[in-house]
């Protein structure tokens, strides 16, 4: 028993509905993701209001009921193209498609106010669904890039269907016309198109919406063989933990090779498993950070491999969710190698070339120190200044190596004698200068002073040469002679000069008479 066409069109009616939610739907969930599916809901509006109007066929105005019903249907159908054309990135003209619409719409008006002929609408009709749904089909299966292809094939297809139904349709009535011209008694081809038109219809959105989630899938397949190339490729150690108890997820190459453990060693386990943290009050902080959900970024850790060599290591984390468990992606930098060039450097920095002492910008920074522990504890300082006596001679008998060597020596003496508190720096040439720091008085610079020039006494044994060499000592007091650095190391120089002046081996305190002397 065939259903009548008035029953078809509104239960035709009843499915534009609930494929324009679906529509929708998917519309409201992806509208920022995918471009196009805006043209997709548009154009299932314009199918639901254009059926609409045909119901009302026999009580609205011909122009509405059939002339702007069936125009909606098929600007309906141009939309989708746009729609399918943004959604696959493969943009086209539509300019003849407008001209079509434009000619539809003419010879609809014409066919139906002018010179009625329902026979001659429909094959229009037809005729007009064949050439823009063929356009959207061959898009869909032919223009598209090979990847798309797959996800949109059934789509194609399920069009390509209602394209043939529709040549079908347009080929029967061209051959055989129909003898009424009520819409609603146009006999049982008409009939058995619109059911065709309806399942088909149900089918395209079903196929629409899997393509959307056929494509959303191939996006996260795609992101996640990329997360999977990345974190596997990468050079530094990435860690994946769960946040809830730190066990390990996952780890990479890059954690295999500088760590020396096995993917079977490790997984399972957590940090503090590993012992991977040297410093136990780095391990508490890291668990408090990470525990409040902050992001940890470029901290540097002393780390334990598991042959249980040391390395120095920058640690970046941040929280992460996976399947809906707050997890730990964290990485691992093997910075052993800019961390001793750094030290290296900063030793450059602040300490002689030749002999390893301090120069004068490290001098001059522990002097601030020793100046806040002198104020603290009403202490006083010493600026011993220090200059060994004919080293002149030395570098033109014997040369410059020679000369060299006596710097080190007299430099290794020097640190002997200090005590580790106190600094002995080389500002150059044989000019040395010392910094004596907790003092409770000059006798204690005194003592210091005293043992130097007795040490100075022992011969140098420079090769085969054995060498006699004496120094001779300026010592500035603070605060009594000055608060500023330069102004000491000025005053005991000038007492050094005075020492030289006057026999030399000896050391003088300055006193405002060398000054002026």
């Amino acid at each position: 028993m065939i259903i009548d066409m008035k029953t078809l069109i509104l239960l035709n009616f009843v499915i534009n509905i609930i494929n324009a939610g679906a529509i929708a739907i998917i519309w409201h969930q992806y509208r920022k993701r995918f471009f196009g599916i805006s043209f997709w809901l548009v154009n299932m509006t314009l199918q639901a209001v254009g059926v609409a109007l045909i119901i009302l066929r026999g009580v609205a105005a011909d122009f509405i009921s059939i002339v702007l019903s069936n125009t909606l249907l098929l600007a309906g159908s141009v939309i989708l193209l746009i729609g399918m054309e943004r959604f696959t990135g493969k943009k086209g003209i539509q300019i003849h498609n407008y001209i079509l619409l434009t000619v539809y719409v003419f010879l609809t008006t014409y066919y139906c106010l002018i010179h009625p002929n329902i026979s001659m609408r429909k094959i229009i009709l037809s005729a007009m669904i064949v050439i823009i749904d063929f356009q959207t089909c061959w898009l869909l299966l032919r223009r598209i890039a090979p990847d798309l292809r797959q996800v949109a094939r059934i789509t194609g297809i399920i069009l390509g269907f209602y394209v043939v139904v529709s040549l079908a349709r347009m080929i029967l009535l061209v051959i055989s016309p129909l003898q009424t011209s009520d819409f609603f008694k146009s006999g049982i081809v008409d009939s058995l198109s619109v059911t065709l038109y309806i399942m088909t219809n149900v089918c395209f959105t079903i196929s629409m919406i899997l393509m959307v989630n056929s494509r959303l899938l191939g996006e996260v397949q795609a992101q996640e063989e990329k997360f999977t190339m990345a974190f596997h490729s990468s050079p530094y150690a990435i860690i994946l933990t769960k946040s809830s108890d730190g066990a390990i997820i996952e780890v990479n190459d890059g954690f295999v090779n500088i760590f020396g453990y096995q993917y079977s060693e490790v997984i399972g386990k957590t940090l503090i498993d590993l012992n991977l943290l040297v410093r136990g009050e780095d391990r508490v902080a890291l668990v408090k950070q990470l525990s409040k959900g902050n992001k940890v970024q470029g901290a540097e850790f002393q780390f334990r491999k598991k042959l249980g060599n040391l390395m120095t290591g920058l640690f970046s984390a941040n929280t992460i969710m996976i399947n809906n468990e707050k997890c730990i992606l964290a990485s691992i930098s093997d910075i052993t190698e800019l961390s001793q060039i750094k030290q290296r450097l900063q030793v450059m920095a602040t300490h002689d070339a030749l002999t390893g002492l301090a120069n004068r910008t490290l001098l001059y920074d522990r002097f601030d120190i020793a100046v806040a522990n002198s104020q603290r504890k009403n202490k006083k300082l010493a600026i011993v200044s220090l200059d060994l006596d004919k080293f002149k001679t030395i570098n033109d008998k014997l040369g410059h190596d020679a000369g060299d060597k006596v710097l080190i020596e007299a430099a290794i003496r020097l640190t002997g004698f200090l005590r580790k508190i106190d600094t002995v720096a080389r500002f150059g040439g044989d000019e040395f200068v010392l910094l004596l720091w907790d003092l409770d008085h000059k006798d204690d610079a005194i003592k210091v002073t005293q043992k130097i020039l007795n040490g100075f006494q022992q011969p140098f044994k420079i090769g085969e040469h054995k060498l006699n060499l004496t120094a001779s000592i300026g010592i500035a007091m603070y605060p009594e002679d000055g608060k500023d650095i330069d102004d000491l190391i000025k005053k005991s120089d000038e007492s050094l000069y005075y020492v030289k002046n006057n026999g030399r081996d000896n050391y003088q305190f300055y006193t405002e008479s060398i000054s002026l002397s």
